[in-house]
This record gives C-alpha cells, sequence and structure tokens, in this order.
C-alpha cells in the first residue's frame, strides 16, 4: 500500500470512529414514529421531542408521521398491519388503547394482540373543574349541592366517550349523583363554555385548564389522581375527598408492531427509560400537565392488560358508545 493509500485508509478509520463516538451514524435506515394525534397537541409534541432524543441515541433516524382519526384509532390500526422489524413504533395514549375498542364498532385492531408494548412514559391526570359563581370550593361541597338541587347542574366534557366523560360518569356514579353531560369536540369549546357560566362543572387535563384558572374564571376543587400532583400541591384528590380508591388517569406508552424481534424491544425500552427520567425531558413533560413514569416492555405489557380490563368495565358501567 503506497503512501496516498494508507494516508486515505488511516483517515477513514479515523472519521468512522469520530461517527461512533458521536452517536451520528446511522446503521439502518430511517424509522417511523406514527402519532394519532393532531400536530400541536400535547402527545404530538412529546413524540416529536422523543424522535429527536432516540434519533440520537440509536442507529436510526426517527421520522415522525402524523395520523390523526378516531381519537388515535386509525393510527393504531395502520401500525397493527406495518412491518415488525424494529423500523415503526407509534405512541399512544390510554384511550386508543383501553378505551376505543369497547367504544366504537369498527375498530380494526387488538390492544393486546397487536402490539408488543415497549415502555410507558407518562400520564397526565385529570383537574375537576367548577364554573367560579358556583358556590363550592370542595367535592364534598360539590356533592352536597347536587343533592340539594337535582337536576340543576350540568358537565361538560371534550367528547362523548372521551376519559373526561368517563371519569365523571365513575364519579357521579360512585357517590350516587347526577348531572347532564353536554359534550363537545375538543377541550378548547368545553372549558370555554365551563368558564362561561353554560355549563357547571367538568373534568379535563391540567394543561387545558391552566389558561383558564389563571383567568379565575373556573376553579379546581380536585384531581383524579391517588396521588396530589407536585405542580398543584394544594388540590386534594377525589379518592382523600371521599370517593376512595378513585384513580382515573390517562396515560401514554410507546408500542411497535406484535412480532417485533424481542431484541429490538428491549434495547428501545432501555432508550426509552433514560430518556423519560432525563431532566429536560421530565420538564417538558411537567409543563404539558404531565407525570413522567418509566416501566419496562413486560411491566408494561401487565400494565396494558390491567387497564383494558378496566376501563372496558368502565365504559361498559357507563353506557357510552361510538359509530
Amino acid at each position: 500500500m503506497n503512501r496516498i493509500a494508507r494516508a486515505f485508509s488511516s483517515f477513514a478509520l479515523c472519521l468512522g470512529l469520530l461517527h461512533a463516538g458521536l452517536g451520528i451514524a446511522h446503521a439502518a435506515g430511517p424509522g417511523k414514529l406514527i402519532i394519532g394525534y393532531p400536530p400541536g397537541q400535547s402527545v404530538d409534541i412529546i413524540g416529536r421531542l422523543l424522535a429527536d432524543r432516540l434519533s440520537q441515541t440509536t442507529e436510526r433516524k426517527w421520522i415522525v408521521e402524523s395520523m390523526p382519526g378516531q381519537s388515535g384509532s386509525i393510527a393504531l390500526a395502520a401500525v397493527a398491519r406495518m412491518p415488525a422489524d424494529g423500523s415503526v413504533m407509534t405512541l399512544s395514549a390510554s384511550a386508543a388503547l383501553a378505551g376505543n375498542p369497547f367504544l366504537y364498532t369498527n375498530v380494526r385492531y387488538d390492544p393486546i394482540k397487536d402490539f408488543e408494548p415497549i415502555g410507558l412514559m407518562y400520564d397526565a391526570p385529570l383537574l375537576l373543574l367548577v364554573n367560579a359563581a358556583l358556590p363550592v370550593k370542595s367535592l364534598p361541597e360539590l356533592l352536597a349541592y347536587l343533592r340539594a338541587h337535582p337536576g340543576q347542574l350540568s358537565y361538560s366534557s371534550p367528547g362523548n366517550g372521551s376519559v373526561s366523560h368517563l371519569a365523571m360518569s365513575e364519579l357521579l356514579r360512585r357517590s350516587g349523583t347526577s348531572m347532564t353531560h353536554v359534550p363537545y369536540q375538543g377541550a378548547s369549546k368545553s372549558l370555554a363554555d365551563l368558564a362561561g357560566g353554560q355549563v357547571q362543572v367538568s373534568f379535563d387535563a391540567i394543561a387545558a385548564a391552566q389558561p383558564f384558572l389563571a383567568s379565575g374564571k373556573i376553579r379546581a376543587i380536585a384531581i383524579s389522581s391517588k396521588e396530589r400532583v407536585a405542580v398543584l400541591p394544594d388540590i386534594p384528590t377525589v379518592s382523600e375527598s371521599g370517593i376512595e380508591g378513585f384513580d382515573m388517569v390517562p396515560w401514554v406508552g410507546l408500542l411497535a408492531p406484535a412480532g417485533t424481534p424481542r431484541d429490538a424491544v428491549d434495547k428501545l425500552s432501555v432508550e426509552l427509560g433514560k430518556i423519560v427520567q432525563s431532566e429536560d425531558f421530565s420538564r417538558r413533560v411537567v409543563s404539558l400537565g404531565g407525570r413522567p413514569r418509566t416501566a419496562p416492555a413486560a411491566e408494561f405489557r401487565s400494565f396494558l392488560r390491567s387497564e383494558v380490563t378496566r376501563w372496558s368495565g368502565v365504559i361498559k358501567t357507563s353506557g357510552a358508545k361510538l359509530e
């Protein structure tokens, strides 16, 4: 080998080692992260951040593909039929996995059989909200008001069969009270009418409620998780307010098509855990009203099974059904 050839070979070797050390060489082709929710929603925001982090720490460049529709079910149906070779993942919420198969008559996937769970990422407790003019400042006071004024109050939700609707249905069932349900198309209109007094009560996500709370037009009186949340430490849980054991919290996890190789799932699960526990990622989740949560593949699989059983029961009891 002449001097020029040896120099070129050494340069190429050094460059390759440099790229490998920096983690910027993508040995595999690009992967797809399918997200079944519109751009700008919290799942989409977190998904894009996740794709960026995974592109830095794995052998693939991960590209986000938006596929909104039917509250996340369109994306899940598509992913269930995509190649199970480690090149496809989806970020999905509990409503699409544990709720929609029992709400819609035309869902084309099985939440257990059609996916390989990779890991849990975060959850997002709901706030129990009232119009500021309503003379109640706690859940016990709200329940007492409902019993004293039967048929007079209504509650809003972002849609029939939404987690907000189901959480309220369960609260009313367990407390033996009732209100009229007024479903909307999305949280913005639901909360705007709550602030305006057209409806008096609602359950909704922390991030969606924050601007209305800041205006003073609505009041938070309880939170749907078993534990209080760090961003609103003074808001008691529904459970400690008298409905013992109440825990109605939507969550988000990462999945791949069923049959994805176990080594690929395990590697992605490890990387996901590191990302979720990182300071900047956790801070972003919290800013959107969520709580970072980690559960590796096997644990997430067990959790998913239990959640499918639990939410199917809640839906059956509520009588909610969608076409």
